[in-house]
């Protein structure tokens, strides 16, 4: 079984969405799932896809690549839904650094 040091997988501990095909030949699945099961992150999604390779947005067809992309949108989705009221106010903090960096 693959290993990742401690302290990367302790700094993965916002949001996060794996997205991975189910036979990708660049980069095993178990890799993906075995990050996605040490992470430290409360908040986070493995999504495996049978039959498809490593190019999930580019080398398949299209209607493998609608899905993988529905399913990033809906993610994000549910995420901005959850976080509506704390959004208002990165965009609020980010606007005031705009202003101070101009």
């Amino acid at each position: 079984m693959e290993r990742f040091p401690p302290t990367i997988t302790d700094c993965v501990s916002l949001p996060f969405l794996i997205v991975h095909g189910g036979e990708d030949i660049v980069i095993n699945p178990s890799v993906s799932k075995l990050l996605y099961e040490i992470a430290s992150s409360e908040d986070k999604t493995f999504k495996l896809y049978p039959g498809m390779w490593h190019a999930l947005t580019s080398g398949e067809p299209p209607e493998n690549i609608d899905l993988v992309f529905s399913d990033i949108v809906a993610w994000l989705d549910r995420r901005r839904a959850a976080g509506e009221g704390s959004s208002r106010s990165e965009m609020e903090h980010k606007s005031w650094h705009d202003k101070q960096h101009q």
